[in-house]
């Protein structure tokens, strides 16, 4: 194969790897995308062995590669918290998790809205960019939101904190704004 057709290769096989890992590390997967990953290193490892001799090519190669070094360093360093149980949904986190007792029914505050509203804008941005919602639950949305919002007042200071989402590159995501 030419030099175009593995790049293209390796995007497609790059972007799948991205959703695996992601389904991995939200337990979804049961292993880590070993495959995947191995298509994806061998094309990395051929062109670091034989450089390609064109410099845009080299450029391009040289961008892919730093690419993939970067995601590999996250995904490591996530894998090892994950078996270390310092990553929700590692080994020791569904041990605590069965033999927790269930949490209290919480009365509901009128912040509940605004969390339920960021959530409906959420699965609602993720329907219409094609990406699955079928995983999505209001709770530990909720919770997450919480926990973003404590951490970002204890922090920065915020006294209080808005969330929007946002779609960028075909990517939806929750972003958090000081309140005014």
């Amino acid at each position: 194969m030419g030099f175009k057709e593995d790049m293209a290769k390796f995007q497609r096989y790059f972007k799948m790897l991205e959703r695996e890992y992601e389904q991995f590390f939200s337990g979804a997967l049961t292993k880590p995308p070993w495959d995947t990953l191995r298509v994806v290193d061998e094309i990395i490892k051929s062109y670091a062995r034989n450089p390609p001799r064109n410099l845009s090519e080299q450029s391009v190669f040289a961008m892919h590669q730093a690419k993939y070094n970067t995601y590999t360093e996250m995904w490591n360093r996530r894998l090892r918290l994950k078996e270390e149980g310092r990553l929700p949904g590692g080994p020791e986190a569904k041990v605590r998790r069965s033999t927790a007792k269930p949490p209290a029914e919480r009365p509901r505050t009128s912040g509940d809205d605004s969390f339920r509203k960021v959530f409906d804008n959420y699965v609602a941005a993720k329907q219409k960019a094609g990406e699955g919602t079928s995983k999505l639950n209001y709770e530990s949305f909720r919770k997450t939101l919480e926990k973003q919002a404590a951490q970002l007042r204890s922090s920065r200071g915020f006294k209080d904190v808005n969330f929007g989402v946002s779609v960028k590159d075909g990517k939806v995501s929750v972003v958090a704004r000081p309140k005014k």
